[in-house]
């Protein structure tokens, strides 16, 4: 796609900028951390227009208005040397008259989880910062520059705690210039913003912000106020001395029964009646807490009439204390901060809500020093998440069954922001796991375009060395103090699920080129990484950095089984690439290579004597350890012959030997775990592995027994929404995407649909009941949704079957030994 032709300028506050020396400080990145500015510029209409298309992005996130209303918020994450314009048709918006188009932009100073900071020349002229919009009104061009009007915004205060999810928010609204969205605000005092631009070192270009802007990949989020469903304590607290920060406040106050205070009508919280807060002294607030039902992503809105200066507090979380308190997510260690915020009111009725998105279950409030009553009407979670339609359904003949499912993609929908992230609430960083994320999204929702980005944004990540960043974009993907090689591996395997699933459409901005002809040079670079640490056994030795595997403790050194297996699966996807692109000496090189490490895996990592895969081996000797991990990857990758899966089951899936090992290094309690007996348990994230491994041997009994006893405990708790890991610890996030795989599982093995060429155009469709004794669903598919409604009785199935036009359907019913192909329409099938 040609270079976007750039007429507006980049903008920000003025600061005097000058030609930058030779060198490498960049000061100025420092002086813009956790700045907000506000822009405006008015626009004179003398009637309707049809359309009105701007192109918009900040260096950090921008809100976007247009007389007061919010049209949208942006940019979506990206790289730098990929910054994403955001497009919008303003035209709803607009009236004949006196209009502004406004817009507040927050410049962070440091990486996120999501934002990573400009480099190169850029960094050294302007630090970070800066708003952009580029588009026409009626005729005139409203692009940034010096007819625009900038005021730094001092509502929110600078200098507070940050992490990895931005800056804790203590927020005045009595410095806010109210109005200041509005056609009718009087801009007067503010001034022309500073056009960033400055002159390029020996007489080359200018130098200005991102050279490379391209296109947003995805559409807007969804947005959507809910209300909270129950609540939990209303108390009031003794106000604890000063504090650093909002979080030691909540640590130290405990909630006690109302005596001096008031909370008159909390119940009408629930809807939208509102209830009214009454403090008696200076030194008692109120502490209310608000329970949405399960971790969902949005932010804090707050809509509230009181006196200037009184305060609400407030944090959030996945749980509780025992006391019935929020429990603060602690976050990562040294990369978190505790979530404790403060809104400071103005005078009368206001609307507040937090810029940042955050992902909770909890909300607390405290009410400090009101001097008259203050009146909540209402408080929601303003819900923001990708949007999806529900596609893919699953029902079949066990409840149980039914609320997996469902709970599985809610659970991935509320990982879906405008990037495939583990999990909303601790750290939203779209890591590399997803390619089980993609999967689920496949059979729940269909949607093909986050996959993409993801698939892309992997691939900006690249090291000149070959291997990609275990998170795309974002903090760490350049912070360089560790990675995840394998999922560089599952970042390949994600481009074949890709092709299978969606056909490989040529999506975005990347013009004629397939996604497989744009990314296949990085995947054989990549490719390239692994090899070098192929040992003269043709066995990856001693691989780098953090081989991560499963959140379970495994013997990892030296030659990693799983890591060998997966390897093995990457290459078959290289090979099937290769073709695709036309390199047939490529593709047989890559079909070589994985014959002969699956040859190695064999010969070096069997364990004759147990019937398994050892966990590792390492200087010739074979690891003690072994793992539902190791074996499943050695099946559900193709390595282990189909003789050997036999035993490998029976040791494996013996409950009596199977040990939850720790959560990783010290994070969790110790286990004692017998080596001459013990088998690892494979954590959720690895029982997709285990559940594909199953489905090869045609053990789906096993895959639907095993969703059974373990999801079905989390639903039998009360839980909403699945999470990381097994056993909980005060890391474990409770949303998160990678523990839906039963979703995935149910409708590819119980319904019984699979591609079997790109984009569905030819499927197979092959129930398993399981036990049960029907199932109906609708699988998404490029052509529309398949359909598949199938019922015992008597010892016979019936299948109803919808196969969308342009495709083909290869019918395999249990108990039979031939397919039956069957092109578009409806069908009725018995066996």
């Amino acid at each position: 796609m040609p270079k976007f032709e750039r007429r507006a300028e980049w903008v920000w506050r003025q600061r005097g900028l000058t030609a930058v020396p030779f060198g490498t400080a960049n000061p100025r990145i420092a002086e813009e951390a956790n700045r907000y500015v506000y822009f405006r510029r008015e626009v004179a209409l003398g009637g309707p227009v049809d359309e009105a298309i701007v192109q918009v992005s900040a260096d950090g996130r921008y809100q976007l208005f247009v007389n007061g209303e919010r049209v949208g918020r942006g940019p979506s994450r990206c790289q730098p040397a990929w910054q994403v314009m955001d497009r919008y048709d303003l035209a709803p918006y607009l009236r004949p008259g006196r209009n502004v188009v406004a817009a507040l932009v927050h410049s962070y100073g440091r990486d996120t989880a999501w934002y990573e900071l400009p480099g190169w020349e850029q960094a050294r002229a302007f630090g970070c910062g800066g708003f952009f919009l580029q588009g026409d009104v009626a005729g005139e061009a409203i692009d940034t520059g010096e007819s625009w009007r900038y005021l730094e915004a001092d509502a929110w205060q600078r200098d507070v705690p940050s992490g990895s999810l931005g800056f804790i928010e203590i927020y005045d609204a009595r410095q806010e210039p109210a109005g200041w969205q509005t056609a009718v605000f009087d801009d007067t005092g503010w001034q022309p913003p500073e056009i960033l631009r400055v002159p390029g070192r020996n007489y080359a270009g200018d130098i200005v912000p991102f050279p490379v802007m391209v296109p947003r990949a995805i559409p807007p989020l969804y947005e959507e106020l809910r209300l909270p469903e129950a609540i939990g304590r209303v108390g009031e607290v003794q106000n604890a001395p000063p504090a650093e920060d909002i979080a030691t406040l909540f640590d130290q106050e405990t909630i006690e029964p109302l005596s001096t205070c008031h909370v008159v009508g909390i119940d009408s919280l629930l809807g939208e009646g509102g209830t009214t807060v009454i403090t008696t002294t200076g030194e008692i607030s109120v502490s209310l807490i608000l329970d949405f039902g399960r971790t969902m992503p949005g932010r804090v809105r707050l809509d509230l009439d009181g006196a200037a200066g009184t305060i609400v507090d407030f944090t959030y979380s996945e749980r509780l204390h025992e006391d019935g308190r929020v429990h603060m997510h602690e976050g990562i260690p040294g990369f978190d901060v505790r979530p404790a915020h403060r809104l400071t009111l103005r005078e009368g009725r206001q609307v507040w809500e937090a810029f940042e998105l955050s992902g909770f279950r909890y909300l607390q409030l405290t009410i400090r020093g009101a001097v008259r009553p203050l009146h909540l009407h209402a408080v929601h979670l303003h819900f923001s998440a990708y949007p999806v339609q529900p596609r893919g359904q699953f029902r079949c003949s066990d409840e149980i069954l039914n609320r997996i499912w469902q709970v599985g993609a809610d659970t991935l929908h509320f990982c879906m922001l405008d990037g495939y992230v583990d999990c909303p609430s601790r750290e939203q960083r779209q890591w590399l796991d997803a390619y089980v994320d993609s999967l689920i999204n496949y059979a729940a929702y269909g949607d093909p375009s986050l996959a993409a980005q993801l698939l892309r944004q992997v691939a900006q990540s690249q090291q000149p060395d070959g291997i990609t960043t275990m998170v795309a974009p974002g903090d760490f993907s350049v912070m360089n103090f560790t990675n995840i090689p394998d999922f560089c591996l599952y970042w390949i395997l994600a481009i074949g699920a890709y092709l299978d699933y969606t056909g490989d459409l040529t999506l975005d901005y990347t013009g004629d080129l397939t996604l497989a002809d744009e990314l296949y040079p990085a995947v054989v670079k990549a490719i390239g990484w692994f090899e070098r640490h192929l040992n003269g056994e043709m066995l990856l030795t001693d691989v780098p950095h953090w081989v991560f595997v499963d959140w379970a403790e495994l013997d990892k050194q030296g030659q990693v089984t799983a890591l060998n297996a997966q390897f093995v699966a990457a290459l078959a996807v290289a090979e099937r690439l290769a073709r695709l692109v036309e390199a047939p000496r490529e593709a047989a090189r890559f079909a070589q290579l994985g014959g002969a490490v699956s040859t190695a895996v064999n010969q070096l990592l069997w364990d004759e004597t147990r019937g398994v895969y050892a966990d590792a081996r390492q200087n010739g000797v074979l690891s003690r350890r072994i793992s539902q991990q190791s074996n499943a990857a050695a099946i559900a990758f193709g390595v282990a012959p189909p003789e050997r899966w036999p035993r490998i089951f029976d040791v494996t899936l013996d409950e009596a030997r199977l040990v939850l090992t720790r959560f990783g290094n010290a994070q969790a309690t110790a286990v004692s775990f017998d080596e001459s007996r013990d088998v690892a348990l494979a954590q959720p994230f690895y029982m997709h592995f285990l559940h594909r491994a199953l489905a090869r041997a045609g053990r789906q009994q096993d895959i639907v027994d095993n969703i059974r006893q373990r999801w079905g405990a989390m639903i039998a708790a009360g839980d909403r929404t699945f999470r990381e890991s097994w056993q909980i610890i005060p890391l474990t996030s409770l949303c998160h995407a990678w523990a839906g795989t039963p979703t995935y599982d149910l409708s590819t093995e119980v319904l019984g649909v699979k591609p079997l060429a790109p984009s569905f155009r030819k499927f197979r469709v092959e129930p398993h009941p399981a036990g049960l004794t029907w199932a109906k669903g609708t699988f998404p598919s490029p052509f529309g949704e398949i359909g598949v409604d199938w019922r015992l009785a008597d010892g016979r199935i019936t299948l109803d079957l919808i196969v969308p036009e342009g495709t083909e359907a290869e019918v395999w019913l249990p108990g039979g030994d031939t397919a039956v192909i069957v092109g578009p329409g409806n069908h009725r099938l018995h066996g």
